[in-house]
C-alpha cells in the first residue's frame, strides 16, 4: 500500500545524488515492511551530539569506506559537500592524507573501533573531551548506521566494485581497500 510512495522517496535520493538506489527499490517491492523498518533503524543512527559536521561525516566515511569504496561512499562524500564539509577535507580523508583536525579526529575514531583496533580508546577519549560523551554517541551510532547501507546493497547482490570518487577539484582514489570483503 505504501510502496508508491517509498519507491517516490527513493527516487528522490538517486536524483538528487545520482545514486543508483535500485536495491532499495528492490526491498520496498520485496517488502515494504523491511523497508520502512530500516529507513527507521537509519533515522535512529543520524544523532549527532556537538560534533562538527567534519567529525560527523569523517565518521560517515571511516564506517563507509569500511564496508564498500563505490557508490555508497560517493554518496556519503556528496552529501558531506552538501552540508558545507570542505572538498579538500573530503578529499584528504580518502585519499588517506591529512584533513582538518576535526574531520581527522571522526574519521580516526570510526576507522579504529571497526576494525578493532586498540588505539579507539585513546580516540574515544579525545572525542569526549572535546565534544561530550553525547557526542562519542553519536559518532558509534552515525558510524553504525553508515555501514548498514553497503552491508545491506551487498547482501542483496548490488555490490559495486570500487570506483574513484568524484569531488569538485576532480577525481580521488580511495585510499583503503575494501576491509569488509
Amino acid at each position: 500500500m505504501l510502496g508508491w510512495l517509498y519507491h517516490r522517496m527513493i527516487r528522490r535520493l538517486e536524483t538528487r545524488y545520482r545514486y543508483d538506489a535500485s536495491y532499495l527499490h528492490e526491498m520496498t517491492d520485496a517488502s515494504p515492511g523491511a523497508f520502512r523498518r530500516f529507513v527507521r533503524a537509519q533515522t535512529a543512527l543520524r544523532m549527532r551530539g556537538a560534533a562538527p559536521p567534519g567529525a560527523w561525516f569523517g565518521a560517515m566515511l571511516a564506517a563507509t569506506l569500511h564496508e564498500d569504496c563505490g557508490p555508497c561512499t560517493q554518496l556519503v562524500a556528496d552529501m558531506a559537500l552538501e552540508a558545507g564539509v570542505a572538498p579538500d577535507a573530503v578529499h584528504a580523508l580518502l585519499a588517506g592524507g591529512p584533513a582538518d583536525p576535526d574531520a581527522q579526529l571522526g574519521f580516526d575514531f570510526a576507522a579504529a573501533f571497526c576494525k578493532g583496533h586498540r588505539v579507539a580508546a585513546d580516540l574515544r577519549a579525545e572525542v569526549e573531551r572535546r565534544w561530550g560523551k553525547e557526542t562519542v554517541m553519536a559518532l558509534a551510532l552515525t558510524a553504525a548506521g553508515a555501514r548498514s547501507y553497503p552491508l545491506v546493497k551487498r547482501a542483496l547482490g548490488h555490490a559495486a566494485a570500487c570506483t574513484r570518487i568524484r569531488l569538485p577539484h576532480g577525481e580521488v582514489v580511495v585510499a583503503q581497500p575494501l576491509e569488509a570483503a
